[in-house]
């Protein structure tokens, strides 16, 4: 039976896609829910998009600043 990420599990998968580890991303997602690989990887895809935008979103307020 699938269960929810832990708060920590979750920082840890945030910390393996910011590394470009999206295979151990999807490992800990996997291991840590029970889900399919399906679920895994619509999971570590929807992190990506989030992670990417809000680092589009700082270097635009930083190259605001200069």
């Amino acid at each position: 039976m699938k269960r929810e990420l832990k708060p920590e599990e979750h920082e840890e998968i945030v910390k393996a896609i910011d590394a470009g580890d999206r295979v151990k991303a999807k490992r800990i997602y996997l291991s840590a829910t029970e889900g399919n690989l399906t679920e895994a990887q619509n999971f570590i895809k929807s992190l990506t998009v989030e992670s990417e935008a809000a680092e589009a979103d700082r270097l635009s307020k930083v190259s605001v600043r200069h």
